[in-house]
């Protein structure tokens, strides 16, 4: 209303634009968001099909070739064994190792799944739980034992050098 008259003339147009708009964002929107038709034909050449099948061609390759890479870095990779130390196996976790075994008052043996007497070894004394482990010395050895030269040999002792069972970690770096 403008100064108490209503306005006159073509109100209908604005009207019907309106609902134009508003009608042909539902069609939009509608046909945006329909399920694909399984019944609706597909059509592919042989030429398409080639295509398709030299990319996955080169993805298997690209696959393999990583693979083969992939192949000489795993010896790279440490390997590791940690041990609680007690009567028997005690491997509690480990990357590589098979199996860690005592086989005397602070003397054990620890297994893995490959020749390691081209590498170096290292550990440390050390326990998952507390309470932490008194000062123990770890000496470690490859087991000449072993043909295969996939073991060593760990031996903890107390501050004195008497023979002690203790928790120990050892790390294989070749």
């Amino acid at each position: 209303m403008l100064d108490g008259q209503v306005l006159k003339g073509r109100w209908w147009v604005g009207v019907a634009a309106g609902v134009a708009i508003g009608l042909g964002a539902v069609i939009a929107v509608e046909g945006a968001t329909s399920e694909a038709s399984a019944a609706r034909p597909v059509a592919v050449t042989a030429q398409q099909l080639k295509i398709n099948q030299k990319i996955s061609q080169a993805a298997v390759k690209r696959s393999n070739e990583a693979n083969t890479r992939l192949d000489t870095i795993a010896p790279q990779i440490p390997l590791f064994a940690v041990s609680n130390g007690a009567v028997g196996s005690n491997l509690v976790r480990g990357r590589g190792a098979i199996s860690a075994q005592r086989i005397d008052d602070g003397n054990y043996r620890v297994k893995f799944d490959r020749n390691i007497s081209q590498c170096s070894w290292t550990g440390t004394a050390s326990s998952d739980v507390p309470p932490v482990v008194d000062v123990v010395t770890l000496r470690i050895a490859l087991d000449t034992t072993d043909a295969a030269r996939t073991q060593i040999v760990v031996r903890t002792a107390n501050a004195a050098g008497t023979p002690v069972n203790s928790p120990y970690q050892v790390q294989v770096i070749c």
